[in-house]
């Protein structure tokens, strides 16, 4: 996965002192606006298996035009407009307004008037007061990834990769630690996997700073040019932690507080063992204060089942932690009426065992009835049309080659939504064209459709945004084993982040800081505080259509697709790295991609 190009062998011998460092930069930190190009990427494509392999057409309907970039807002126009980031309504004085907690990255191929509120690698790994940063990843290009590290401090910041090849012969492997010995300040760890099948999937960026911050990013993107370049992918950021001079209380601290959010991240961190031991110890001396989330995650493990009510002490993961978390976050009356609509939009299909699918979606019930459901996975033209054409489609998966497969595909073709673009540009998030690697679980009120979004009556109940696809070693098999004894088997580890309206409340600040919040004391503010989509912005609008609903609180959810979803056609199939395509696609190329 790494790049093979050679870089000069850095000196470290120098040293800086952080404090006349920041004195020096600050001045004018302010005002450099230095944007850093990554090199090309000199990876190969992933070779590609066509025996017996189906040959599928991309649909003939051809890709859409592109509009060009004098058509829309500069840059300087976009970002000097006044904004009300999470403040008060300029016409409700009483209402307020919160941007999405999720934001989207730069797409580099967009225009600028597609890119409002986006976040780029530099935006996360160029400050010059990083001293230190820990990297979770699944792939590494090391070299590309230090190009984006501030440069007077990018051969002193103490960097960590942790990866999951741990097979010494793994050409992946070999190639971080080739890429590491030219970085004396860069070391990498494999995470441990007891499972063949298992990996190590998680996104995750700790930072900490000369400033005594640190701050956690989880997000979606490979450590790869490609990823970080035109495909749609999302970041959550946990803002500056300070340290705090008292410990924790070990006690099992409420869902959705501050302090199970550190509770849950630290249990997750101590799953790695040796690896991780001392970035275990140092998160555990900061205060997570300021966060509003829920995490959810898995390490590879074998959990029993609960029985019984929940139990805040249990040590879940998987899914089992999923529906922990909703159950304790949404807590409904029988007589609500409720139509829930879950939608799972990922990157990656796995072969899912019979009944494993309907367990997932009942693990998030949280009414009466279980939602109704939708899965968004990009066809074979979706991935033709997007900016990097078919070869987006080499981090995009699902097979399609054996009967047993399009039994599957065939089975799922009821839930199956495209990537693509809405009709009306209003619902558009403008990332149709950038194939998608994001991974999003998101519960709407209802299912969304052309009236209810035009009468601004969708909200959201809950979203994740995680490295977790559809499959069973991220998120757990099936309950296995005798009656009373029932067990979960996860292989990989994966991480994510949940948020829910009422974490948003007016009073839950004070809540959380006195650490003395119930999931009762957090449900009673949901009604004042709604979830809304937002398109091509993270900060909501002030719908008049909204007003009689009498919201003191409005948090939007970046879309990353278009609403209303848009269903597969009856002769569309998903997108599989291993078939054959012979139409173009928006490069004017075949797939797999001829080779010399």
């Amino acid at each position: 996965m790494s790049c093979p190009y050679k870089r000069q062998k850095l000196n470290n011998s120098d040293s800086v002192d952080p404090v006349d460092l920041r004195r020096r930069r600050e001045a004018f930190l302010s005002s450099l606006a230095r944007d850093i190009s990554p090199p090309r990427s000199t990876c190969q494509t992933p070779e590609v298996v066509n025996a017996e392999t189906a040959q599928y057409h991309v649909a003939k309907r051809g890709c859409p035009s592109r509009d060009p970039p004098t058509s829309v807002e500069t840059a300087s126009d976009i970002f000097s407009r006044p904004s009300n980031v999470n403040g008060r309504s300029d016409k409700d004085p009483n209402l307020k307004l919160i941007p999405s907690p999720f934001r989207l990255t730069t797409i580099r191929d967009l225009p600028a008037s597609d890119n409002i509120d986006t976040v780029s690698l530099h935006d996360i790994l160029g400050n010059p007061l990083i001293k230190e940063a820990w990297i979770f990843n699944f792939c590494f290009d090391v070299d590309w990834t230090m190009e984006h590290f501030d440069p007077d401090i990018r051969h002193l910041v103490q960097v960590k990769i942790i990866h999951g090849f741990w097979r010494r012969e793994d050409t992946n492997r070999i190639a971080i630690d080739t890429a590491c010995a030219r970085w004396p300040n860069v070391n990498a760890a494999k995470a441990y996997l007891p499972d063949q099948f298992g990996t190590h999937h998680s996104k995750m960026f700790v930072l900490f700073c000369h400033d005594n911050t640190a701050e956690v990013i989880i997000h979606t993107a490979n450590m790869l040019a490609k990823d970080w370049t035109n495909m749609t992918q999302a970041v959550w950021r946990s803002g500056p932690l300070h340290q705090q001079g008292s410990s924790d209380d070990d006690a099992p601290a409420p869902i959705g507080s501050a302090s199970r959010f550190k509770q849950d991240l630290l249990a997750y961190l101590k799953a790695y063992n040796k690896p991780c031991k001392e970035l275990h110890n140092k998160l555990s001396s900061y205060s997570f204060a300021t966060v509003r989330a829920a995490l959810v995650a898995s390490v590879p493990s074998k959990i029993k089942v609960p029985t019984g009510a929940p139990n805040p002490a249990d040590r879940l993961w998987g899914w089992l932690q999923l529906r922990a978390v909703l159950r304790h976050a949404h807590r409904r009356h029988e007589n609500e009426p409720s139509h829930p609509h879950l939608v799972a939009q990922v990157s990656s299909i796995a072969s899912l065992n019979k009944g494993w699918l309907d367990n997932l979606v009942e693990a998030t019930r949280t009414g009466s009835s279980a939602p109704s459901f939708s899965i968004i996975y990009p066809t074979a033209t979706n991935v033709a049309c997007s900016l990097d054409g078919y070869a987006a489609g080499a981090s995009i998966h699902t097979k399609a080659q054996s009967a047993a497969h399009l039994k599957q595909i065939g089975s799922l073709r009821p839930y199956l939504c495209q990537w693509t673009k809405w009709k009306q540009s209003r619902f558009r998030s403008g990332r149709d064209q950038a194939a998608p690697h994001v991974k999003t679980y998101v519960q709407y009120s209802s299912k969304p459709t052309q009236e209810s979004l035009s009468q601004d009556d969708v909200d959201i109940n809950w979203a994740l945004l995680t490295s977790a696809n559809l499959s069973m070693q991220a998120w757990g098999s099936l309950p296995r084993g005798a009656k009373d004894e029932l067990y979960v088997h996860i292989q990989s580890y994966e991480i994510g982040v949940l948020v829910w309206p009422a974490l948003f409340g007016a009073d839950v600040d004070a809540i959380s800081q006195e650490e003395k919040g119930t999931p009762d004391q957090l449900q009673s503010k949901q009604s004042n505080v709604l979830m809304v989509p937002v398109f091509g912005r993270d900060l909501p609008d002030e719908s008049p259509q909204r007003e009689h609903r009498g919201p003191e609180t409005v948090v939007g959810f970046r879309m990353p697709y278009d609403l209303p979803l848009t269903a597969y056609g009856p002769n569309e199939l998903p997108w599989s790295l291993h078939s054959t395509y012979t139409e173009p696609d928006s490069l004017g190329r075949t797939w797999p991609p001829v080779e010399g």
